[in-house]
């Protein structure tokens, strides 16, 4: 990635904690600019115009969607899927609501921290491991075909493997909750899984669409 800033996104509505993120994150990064947003709409409103490296989310900054019932949360696991379409998640939260992302974490798409006054320093720790594997494949994918054959074949596994994971791995907690509910209704943050899985499918198409072209490039220079 070179010289080019990476941005962090934080989501949360904790003032305190983002400041304190940043100070943690911009000291030990370099290279890096923090950004924070304190609720999930609108960390997918730049989502739409920037990529970042990692997102940190509190468990916290989840609330009602508009249009919902009063009170009824979005599924924690619905919510972090959606955002690691864009980027690796670290959330923030309680003992309590890390098996509800189990599947997403065994995919790689997100980690889970207990949030506590020693929650910065572990978050840290995993997004500069992100940050180091981020750089692995970026490296990779500068190296001719030719020359890196091996490593080349580690950047399609990252590349391609992720969002197939996600799709089926949000493919797999849908089918479980409809089998779940058995009643023929569509389960509640079904809509949002869906969303994800389309999402991921783009991404997938995209990915495909310009490792071709590099290999086309790469095949026919032009001179």
């Amino acid at each position: 990635m070179g010289n080019r800033e990476q941005t962090i996104l934080i989501v949360s509505d904790d003032a305190a904690l983002c400041a304190a993120a940043r100070r943690e994150f911009e000291a030990s990064i370099a290279g890096v600019r923090v950004a924070s947003v304190s609720s999930v709409a609108a960390a997918r409103r730049i989502l739409q115009e920037e990529s970042p490296v990692a997102i940190l989310l509190e468990e916290a900054a989840i609330v009602p969607e508009a249009g919902r019932l009063e009170g009824i949360l979005p599924r924690l696991d619905a919510v972090v899927a959606s955002l690691a379409v864009y980027a690796p998640v670290v959330v923030l939260g309680t003992a309590a609501r890390r098996p509800e992302l189990s599947a997403l974490i065994d995919a790689g798409a997100a980690d889970y921290v207990m949030r506590d006054g020693g929650c910065l320093p572990s978050a840290l720790g995993l997004i500069r491991s992100r940050l180091r594997q981020a750089q692995r494949v970026a490296d990779s994918t500068r190296e001719t075909f030719e020359e890196a054959a091996e490593d080349f074949g580690q950047v399609l596994r990252h590349e391609l493997n992720n969002p197939l994971t996600g799709i089926l791995g949000n493919a797999e907690l849908l089918l479980a909750e409809v089998h779940r509910k058995n009643d023929g209704t569509f389960p509640h943050g079904g809509e949002h899984r869906l969303e994800t899985i389309a999402a991921l499918a783009v991404r997938l198409r995209e990915t495909v669409r310009r490792l071709s072209q590099e290999w086309e490039a790469r095949q026919h220079p032009v001179h």
